[in-house]
């Protein structure tokens, strides 16, 4: 019989390795623009869905169940997401401005 070929992405700490690579090249790729305050501001919000969405595909893939700390990180990073969401849709109904 022949052995089976394995994927290096089943080993947890490869997507890791490669959560870290997309992380980076996307920071470098949104920081190496010309900035001004709302880009910045648009450049963390796009990192933060970044990592929320590598993190929810690290925990659904490799880690099953509650009590890992990939699980918990991604709940935080969840809340977070959707009180800068609730945030920025509040800020912009009512037409309040940010003050930097």
């Amino acid at each position: 019989m022949k052995p089976l070929k394995t994927n290096k992405l089943s080993n947890p700490s490869e997507f890791i390795k490669l959560m870290a690579i997309i992380f980076v090249l996307v920071s470098v790729f949104l920081f190496s623009q010309k900035l001004t305050e709302t880009q910045i501001f648009v450049n963390v919000v796009v990192l933060l869905i970044l990592f929320i969405g590598l993190q929810t595909t690290f925990v659904i893939l490799y880690k099953k169940g509650i009590k890992t700390l990939a699980f918990w990180i991604m709940i935080i990073l969840l809340l977070l997401g959707i009180s800068v969401a609730v945030a920025i849709w509040y800020f912009s109904k009512y037409g309040i401005s940010f003050q930097l």
